[in-house]
């Protein structure tokens, strides 16, 4: 007993990511008085999918503020399913965009307080998770009232009203372009909601108080709109318990905004904007302090919204967009040494991926089988049954047809997000499920197309190098210089474009996407193409996410682009469009869509969808 004691610990000494991971769960056990609760790392945004936690990964020395920020992410989570109803909420939640993301922040800012004010040291770690959101929020680069995200301001108000916490310092200069408009409007019911603490519901009625007073809504809920609750639950509690990450249930949930002015611009980049702190993080993080490539982009995951059908996407200048092949962006060599790497990444996952892709190559050979008709007046010769004719020459001669076979000359493309939140373990899995599929499809007569989209910079590159020579012109449109690769042709052999794949691995490719021009690009590619079926396979991560676009225009400028795209291509065009959503729900974007929550799933979640398909007339 002793030696496996020792041995334990010895391991535990050895891999002390593991021992932090063992202690951040026991606690948050506790916190939340939920025994099944686990905690995991991730290298992405981090999120709660049910009792399951993904806190931000921190690095193998276990840097004071990285633990922190981990602990305080557990603990917010852990704090929110302790203290939080989602049904309760969801009744009270407004349907406009921006006022729930204010409801949204205030019900964060009080599950928080209730921790930070029983524990000092939730206290502490909850501080350190709030100077971590606000070095990417919009607050920090506001430098009008027009450019704070209301429900971020609010946020902070309530939470200091609450805990007594100063504001960030980061956040201090954003917040005083707005505090005194909101201390005026909603001062003495924004004092009343500490006297509601611990009463969920009678907090929500005086945070919805709060709603009124900024005129963010038109009376009182429950007077308005009786029959809401249903709804209501159905939607905020896939976001509540699905996939909402922390960053955006704590500082204004899903919908976050740039806010309404009071005096009512009426532009739509005000009025119209949805744009969360989740959008900002990936141009911010990516070209932060450490460098170009410094930290990971996260995305946001809004629900459906009406969208202006007179909505008019512009692009700035396309004179610095590209459209390359793999081969033009790495020598030789070194495509070899990272697809090498890509393979020795995955080892394990290729065996299990293969079978799924044979089992598919099985099926799709069934459908393109010969079969015959017999019996037939007419036709070719059946020489099967000429030993009827030998042994009773009165028989007459038997013919057979071939009939049509059902599988239509096809051909697939799939378009893989090659954006920053994928790096690490999704962008590795996408390649290599993309490489078998293509080998499988080859195999079965089938062409495959295998291309990928980004950015050439972060936050704009000469894009936005143009725009403010000429005098930041408003609403520019899209304001980033688009990167197209193309990692395989349809007629391209497997074997020639193999190694291509391996440069999703290199350092430095993966920054922004604009969702919406890249799809379509790759429709326009298939459209030109003779084969009779089309079909069209998106692999993301999320929305659309380019910070110097999103900066300039409205919040929601990207993402309603991009539903306008769907729209065309889903009710006018003959391609056949589905996406596989990794860690964010796509459902919301595609008619056709299934979301995949582990990366670990997406090879046989491809061949799945792919059969699918192949299995329609």
């Amino acid at each position: 007993m002793i030696a496996r004691t020792g041995s334990a610990l010895q391991v535990a000494d050895q891999n002390p990511l593991e021992a932090f991971r063992q202690v951040l769960t026991g606690a948050s056990r506790a916190i939340a008085a939920e025994p099944e609760l686990e905690v995991g790392f991730t290298a992405e945004a981090p999120s709660v999918q049910g009792k399951s936690v993904k806190v931000p990964m921190p690095g193998r020395t276990l840097a004071e503020r990285e633990v922190a920020e981990a602990r305080g992410h557990a603990d917010a989570a852990a704090l929110k399913l302790r203290h939080h109803d989602a049904g309760l909420h969801a009744r009270g939640s407004p349907a406009d965009e921006v006022a729930r993301a204010v409801f949204n922040a205030a019900e964060q800012a009080r599950v928080e307080a209730l921790g930070a004010r029983a524990m000092a040291g939730v206290k502490a770690n909850l501080k350190s998770v709030t100077e971590s959101r606000m070095r990417t929020d919009p607050i920090t680069r506001a430098r009008n009232r027009a450019e704070v995200p209301l429900s971020t301001a609010v946020g902070l108000i309530v939470r200091e009203r609450l805990t007594g916490e100063k504001p960030p310092q980061g956040a201090v200069e954003g917040l005083k372009l707005v505090s005194d408009w909101i201390e005026e409007k909603a001062g003495a019911d924004l004092d009343a909601l500490g006297l509601a603490l611990d009463d969920q519901a009678a907090f929500a009625a005086l945070a919805n108080k709060v709603l009124k007073d900024l005129e963010l809504v038109e009376g009182d809920l429950s007077e308005e709109e009786p029959d809401k609750g249903d709804e209501a639950e159905g939607e905020d509690e896939s976001e509540d318990d699905q996939g909402q990450d922390e960053g955006e249930d704590d500082s204004g949930g899903d919908g976050e905004a740039e806010m309404r002015v009071e005096e009512g611009d009426g532009g739509a980049d005000e009025t119209e904007s949805d744009y969360s702190e989740e959008e900002m993080q990936e141009g911010e993080e990516g070209a932060g302090e450490e460098g170009e490539e410094g930290m990971m982009p996260v995305r946001p995951n809004r629900p459906l919204s009406d969208l202006s059908p007179q909505f008019d996407y512009k692009v700035f200048t396309a004179r610095f967009d590209e459209m390359v092949e793999a081969t033009e962006l790495c020598d030789s060599q070194e495509l070899d040494r990272l697809r090498a790497y890509l393979d020795q990444q995955l080892t394990h996952l290729q065996g299990a991926v293969t079978k799924l892709a044979n089992r598919l190559q099985r099926r799709l050979m069934a459908q393109q089988s010969r079969s015959w008709e017999f019996d037939q007046e007419e036709g070719i010769l059946d020489a099967a049954r000429l030993a009827r004719v030998v042994v009773n020459p009165a028989q007459s001669l038997s013919y057979k047809i071939e009939r049509d076979t059902e599988f239509r000359d096809t051909v697939v493309t799939l378009l893989l997000d090659n954006s920053g939140s994928m790096r690490g373990r999704p962008i590795s899995i996408a390649a290599i499920s993309a490489d078998i599929l293509a080998r499988t499809l080859e195999r079965c007569g089938v062409k495959t197309e295998i291309l990928g989209f980004t950015t050439r910079a972060w936050k704009g590159g000469q894009s936005r190098e143009k725009w403010l020579t000429e005098g930041r012109p408003p609403n520019p449109g899209r304001l980033n210089d688009l990167r197209h690769i193309v990692y395989k042709k349809a007629d391209e052999p497997w074997r020639r474009a193999r190694r291509n794949l391996g440069l999703m691995m290199r350092e430095g490719l993966l920054k922004e996407n604009i969702d919406g021009e890249a799809l379509m690009w790759a429709h326009n590619r298939l459209i030109g193409r003779p084969e009779e079926r089309r079909i069209l396979m998106v692999i993301s991560d999320g929305a659309p996410v380019d910070d110097s676009t999103l900066s300039v225009n409205s919040g929601t400028y990207l993402e309603r682009h991009l539903r306008q795209v769907i729209g065309w291509i889903e009710s006018r065009s003959g391609v056949e469009l589905v996406a596989i959503g990794i860690g964010h729900d796509v459902t919301r974007y595609y008619s056709r869509a299934v979301t995949i929550m582990d990366a670990e799933q997406l090879g046989g979640t491809m061949i799945e969808q792919l059969a699918a398909l192949f299995d329609q007339p």
